[in-house]
């Protein structure tokens, strides 16, 4: 009879801790809310990526390709971070993400490269496009590439990004406006031309 007392009194205890659980949990994931993510930080990356250049003991090259004619110039430093500005706001981290983008991520092995894709949830997003390649063995980023779309009166205006880490990075403008054809502008700044 004893036995039986006790064994009844741990399944209370059992069952009056995974009920005091499932309630704690419940408390913390109320229904209808969203889970909140931790994603990469592509802002802060393209930043110490900025701030990486400006303590290189190198001036980097800018090579301008617009309307059949290419040219190129050493940049100053001070005009190395405006050159990415358009692309470093909104500000792209985990709070920006959390509201407007999904994420997916694969192992690409024709390119030996996990993918992080981060697709809009809507119409509302300012980048259509953010993709990050991260080498698998290294585990470092090796490249990331941006779309960035505004629409305004006069035309719609697309922006792409592609940065090769610690390498270059290439930005080309697409204009669009009505009964004109595309305007097409592409900017590279190098910093490693070993490659």
């Amino acid at each position: 009879m004893q036995i039986k007392f006790l064994s009844f009194i741990g399944l209370v205890v059992l069952f009056y801790s995974c009920t005091e659980q499932k309630q704690q949990d419940s408390q913390q994931q109320k229904p209808g809310s969203k889970k909140e993510y931790t994603f990469f930080a592509v802002t802060d990356y393209i930043r110490g990526q900025l701030s990486e250049i400006d303590s290189l003991p190198i001036t980097p090259l800018r090579i301008v390709s617009h309307k059949g004619w290419q040219d190129s110039v050493w940049m100053k430093k001070e005009n190395i971070r405006p050159f990415a500005g358009p692309l470093l706001h909104p500000e792209i981290d985990s709070a920006y993400l959390n509201n407007f983008y999904e994420e997916k991520s694969f192992l690409d092995q024709t390119i030996n490269s996990i993918t992080l894709t981060y697709e809009p949830k809507n119409d509302s997003a300012d980048f259509k496009t953010i993709i990050i390649y991260i080498d698998p063995t290294k585990n470092k980023v090796t490249r990331i590439y941006l779309v960035k779309e505004i629409v305004g009166s006069t035309g719609n205006q697309t922006i792409q990004l592609t940065w090769k880490s610690n390498k270059w990075c290439k930005i080309t403008t697409i204009i669009e406006q009505k009964d004109n054809p595309p305007d097409i502008k592409e900017e590279v700044m190098k910093w490693d031309f070993n490659e």
